[in-house]
Parts: C-alpha cells; sequence; structure tokens
C-alpha cells in the first residue's frame, strides 16, 4: 500500500531524474525512482550514522587520559585506601567534585604528584593501574 504525498522538485531535479532513467533504459516512473533513491538514501545514512554508544561518553578528561564514567581513583596515604569515583564529568570525593591533584593531595602532609600517587581502575577492569603508566600508553597513540 502506498500513501500519497506531494513534493515539490525544482525542474532542473525532475529533467536530470527523467533524463538518467532513460539513458539507464529504466522506466520513467517518476514515483517509482523517487521512492528506490529515497530508500537507497536511507539505507546510506544509517550505515553512516553512529552508533548510539560510540555519542559523547561521559567522563573525565585527564590531561591526554580520558577516564570514562565508574572509573575508581585509589591513593594510599599512611597505612590507608582512600577513593574517589568519576560520575558524570567530575571526579566524586566526599561529596565534592576534585581534581586528581587535589584528590591526591588532601590525604598528604606533603606535596603529591597525582601521576604517581594514584591508581586507576577503569569499568570492566579487574586491576588497578598507576595513572603515569596510562599517561604514557596514551602519548604512545597519538
Amino acid at each position: 500500500m502506498f500513501t500519497t504525498v506531494i513534493a515539490q522538485l525544482d525542474p532542473d531535479t525532475l529533467l536530470r531524474l527523467i533524463q538518467h532513467l532513460q539513458r539507464n533504459g529504466q522506466s520513467p516512473d517518476v514515483n517509482a525512482a523517487i521512492n528506490t533513491a529515497l530508500k537507497f538514501w536511507l539505507d546510506e545514512s544509517v550505515k553512516l550514522a553512529p552508533e548510539p554508544s560510540a555519542a559523547r561518553q561521559r567522563g573525565y578528561q585527564w590531561k591526554t587520559v580520558f577516564l570514562p564514567e565508574g572509573t575508581l581513583l585509589r591513593s594510599w596515604s599512611y597505612g590507608e585506601h582512600n577513593y574517589a569515583e568519576v560520575i558524570g564529568d567530575q571526579i566524586i570525593h566526599q561529596g565534592r567534585s576534585v581534581s586528581p591533584n587535589q584528590f591526591a593531595r588532601s590525604f598528604a602532609r606533603s606535596m603529591r604528584n597525582a601521576w604517581i600517587d594514584l591508581s586507576i581502575r577503569r569499568p570492566g577492569e579487574h586491576h588497578y593501574t598507576i595513572a603515569s603508566r596510562l599517561r604514557d600508553e596514551s602519548l604512545k597513540k597519538k
């Protein structure tokens, strides 16, 4: 069953369509040609469209290292581990948004280097990785 739709075509496009159909020995049925062209165009645009999972992923961009939402950050200080988590686009520790450096310094009585002091566990990973290793890996990819 077909639905009738009125569409306006500029004369040049209509003429080119009819000439194309004639050159290729096809029926000059403009309706069938437009229907076929639209199906082709829709199929191709679906192929080119990004997958929903490829849409912008939430997470925290730390220089060259991307920490997706759900990533855990761990710091060791004075005999205990401290944790923060990437929620949305922020690193959250004890209910407030912090930078990696602020998180690393929050337990120390001295200056800290977050790249050396923090370990990272991204979603789906089973082990923590020192942040500097992730940074080195991200730089190698560039």
